[in-house]
């Protein structure tokens, strides 16, 4: 139940409007923050923590070569473009130990596309660290691409959430 702040009419939860006195409920809806860490989580857009620049492939490159290249760039996720630029997936570590296993030497000259998680979930770099943590719950993605517009820009891992965290709590802790 939602008691309206006006008149003290007990609402069905989730109601935009107060039964009795007709008056907005809609912003009780809205989550409140009651800690700063809480309010910035709330409130802070993804770009906020500058997510780290895309590492791009194109989805015909041999999944031996990404991993190479993802070893030597130290990234846990290859974000696979088509021949516009165009998202078309993402490869992950997860996806390497689950879809190549073992046998990743008969694998090993076959297109990523292959191997990849197609249709990814993305968040826009507007969209708030809320949204974000929420789709990765949700998915149990610990990547995810950034864009602008429907272009990818980056990419947010939940390490770089975790560090945004820890920064915040240090800043509370100190003012």
């Amino acid at each position: 139940m939602t008691t309206c702040p006006n008149c003290g009419h007990e609402n069905i939860a989730g109601v935009d409007v107060c039964d009795e006195c007709e008056t907005s409920l809609a912003y009780l809806s809205h989550p409140r923050g009651r800690t700063p860490l809480e309010q910035s989580i709330l409130k802070d857009p993804v770009k906020i923590i500058e997510p780290r620049p895309p590492f791009l492939v194109p989805q015909s490159m041999h999944v031996s070569e990404v991993l190479r290249r993802m070893v030597q760039w130290n990234v846990g996720c290859a974000m696979v473009v088509d021949d516009q630029q165009e998202l078309v997936g993402v490869f992950t570590e997860r996806d390497a130990v689950r879809r190549l296993g073992p046998d990743i030497e008969t694998k090993a000259d076959r297109p990523v596309r292959e191997f990849m998680t197609t249709n990814p979930a993305t968040i826009e770099e507007d969209d708030r660290l809320a949204q974000a943590l929420h789709k990765m719950d949700l998915g149990e993605y610990r990547h995810l691409p950034v864009l602008r517009r429907g272009r990818v820009v980056g990419l947010l891992s939940a390490r770089d959430i975790l560090r945004y965290l820890a920064d915040r709590l240090q800043l509370e802790e100190v003012g």
